[in-house]
């Protein structure tokens, strides 16, 4: 009778661990799909115009055109007017301004490198900056095979300007209704610093946007205009695009823009659970300044869905339509959904984002704390009851 007893509670506690088991499963898909279909933000509606075909041409013309953006060559100076000319096909009058300085490798004489500014919609006196490096390293310090070769950039560089260009003409289709002067900011020299090595001997990372900080006076009115917010675009048309949470972003504009793409539909790009990493990058200097900026990156150093960071395989072959029309349509609909002047809009988000918070992934955390509540323990105290009377027979 005993025996019957103990056969009886042992396998309802089988039943009991499973059921546990599975309720956690359930609790984590539940989690996990109302996160991603219920966001704090919900985004205007308002017709996308960017197009990815276009902005594949820019990433094209850039790498393949132009070829190596490599400071001091006359392709760096190419992709230079090749800016220039296309913003005055979006507006023959627009303003544009260089901001010039020089770097001296230990090797040769010093370089000329030059930061490009264009405005748009100018006559606000509130700033929104979108920026994004346009050199390409001078040596591929990461190939397996040949690591002097020039990288060709087109995700390192050639992708975030050719969303910025794309942005250019979608915004001045839109100016009467934009309530913001916007900046194309296209940096200079970000690309040369040491990783396994140097690309050029004694340059740093993102010398151009660090210099262009060191100035910024020079280039609006302090006394009558100030900056809305920073917004960098750095590897944003590779394939397989999946941001991370880049920790010196300002969090509350980073986490707007994760809800924006969340609410397109965009899940995979911005996961629920991104990874995080600080990263040195052109809007750090942004955010030093006081200004709120956010860092659009991928995970460049480990993620096998895109491991040609600093390869010559940084080529057009690895970057996709589908990344780069879910970083312009993005940033387009936070655009929208800030700063388009409509009385039929009334948009609630963490807009003016000058309160940082550490943006800490409390869904991990939850999901952690369900897996070891419903799933480990269980199993434990199971192990732990049953284990040794089948050790002592």
């Amino acid at each position: 009778m005993s025996l019957m007893v103990n056969n009886y509670k042992k396998s309802f506690n089988i039943f009991l661990l499973a059921s546990l088991i599975i309720t956690g499963v359930v609790l984590i898909i539940i989690f996990n799909t109302i996160l991603l279909t219920n966001n704090s933000i919900q985004n205007i509606e308002i017709e996308l115009d960017f197009n990815e075909e276009n902005a594949y041409i820019f990433v094209k013309n850039q790498t393949e055109d132009i070829g190596n953006r490599i400071p001091g060559t006359p392709e760096h100076q190419e992709s230079i007017n090749y800016f220039i000319s296309e913003f005055q096909k979006i507006d023959s009058n627009v303003s544009y301004y260089f901001h010039n300085f020089t770097l001296d490798p230990t090797y040769i004489n010093p370089i000329n490198c030059s930061n490009l500014l264009f405005k748009l919609n100018e006559g606000y006196d509130n700033i929104v900056i979108l920026g994004a490096h346009y050199d390409s390293r001078a040596r591929a310090t990461k190939d397996p095979i040949n690591q002097t070769a020039p990288v060709p950039g087109a995700n390192d560089g050639a992708s975030g300007c050719a969303v910025l260009l794309e942005l250019a003409r979608v915004f001045y289709n839109k100016r009467i209704n934009l309530t913001c002067e916007i900046w194309f900011l296209f940096f200079d020299a970000e690309d040369q610093g040491r990783d396994i090595s140097w690309s050029i001997p004694g340059w740093g990372w993102c010398e151009g946007s660090n210099r262009f900080v060191d100035n910024i006076d020079n280039f609006y009115n302090s006394s009558s205009e100030y900056f809305e917010c920073m917004i960098l675009l750095d590897m944003v048309g590779g394939t397989n695009l999946r941001f991370i949470n880049e920790q010196y972003s300002t969090s509350t504009l980073l986490n707007e823009l994760f809800q924006v793409g969340r609410q397109l539909g965009y899940t995979t790009a911005f996961p629920s659970s991104p990874v995080s990493q600080p990263i040195i990058d052109d809007h750090q200097p942004f955010v030093e300044y006081g200004i709120p900026s956010a860092d659009l990156i991928i995970n460049f150093w480990s993620d096998s869905n895109w491991p040609y960071h600093h390869t010559t395989s940084d080529d057009l072959s690895h970057i996709s339509n589908t990344s780069l029309m879910i970083t312009g349509r993005t940033v387009e609909q936070f655009i929208y959904n800030i700063f388009f002047n409509s009385s039929e809009y009334n948009y609630q988000g963490n807009y003016p984002w000058n309160l940082d918070t550490v943006f800490i992934d409390y869904n991990l955390y939850f999901q952690i704390g369900i897996i070891f509540i419903f799933i480990v323990c269980p199993i434990i105290i199971f192990v732990m009851k049953y284990l040794p009377s089948q050790t002592k027979t």
